[in-house]
């Protein structure tokens, strides 16, 4: 077994037509399904009422929700399925049965290793710039002149005053 978990968001329309006892059931019963998949929910924004850019299934409006979660990765069930893809398979089984959910999305998000990865990258990658700036900074003061300050402010004015 492993305590690898991946982090996820499901983001889905629900018709804007139901009632709003049925419209926050759904949104329970994706929770649910979740849960039942071995997810631990660590967001969940309630379902909003929001008017669509475009129709989306001859709607203009729906009401708009999203989950966040993880799941464990590598753990074995009885489909021979990791335990993680066995529970988004639930819930995309659930969704697509469900005629009141309008459209959903679920993306994979980055996991706070490569979030810190990337940024330790980064600041690598901004100190390296900055060190090759310094170096050509020093090389550049090297072979130029250096400018008068109050000769380039005359020069200045004596343009702007012929203008």
């Amino acid at each position: 077994m492993s305590d690898v978990r991946r982090n996820y968001e499901l983001a889905f329309h629900i018709n804007q037509n139901l009632e709003e006892s049925r419209i926050m059931a759904i949104a329970t019963e994706l929770k649910a399904e979740l849960v039942k998949g071995g997810a631990t929910i660590s967001f969940a924004k309630e379902p909003e009422r929001q008017r669509l850019s475009y129709e989306i299934k001859h709607n203009a409006g729906s009401f708009f929700g999203y989950i966040q979660f993880n799941m464990p990765t590598g753990e074995e069930d009885s489909q021979h399925l990791p335990a993680g893809q066995a529970g988004l398979a639930g819930v995309e089984e659930y969704i697509k049965l469900n005629n009141d959910i309008l459209r959903s999305l679920i993306i994979r998000l980055p996991s706070d290793a490569q979030k810190s990865q990337a940024l330790e990258r980064q600041m690598k990658a901004k100190e390296r710039l900055e060190k090759r700036a310094q170096a050509t900074s020093k090389a550049g003061q090297s072979a130029k002149p250096s400018v008068d300050g109050e000769k380039l402010e005359k020069a200045v004015e004596d343009i702007i005053e012929k203008l």
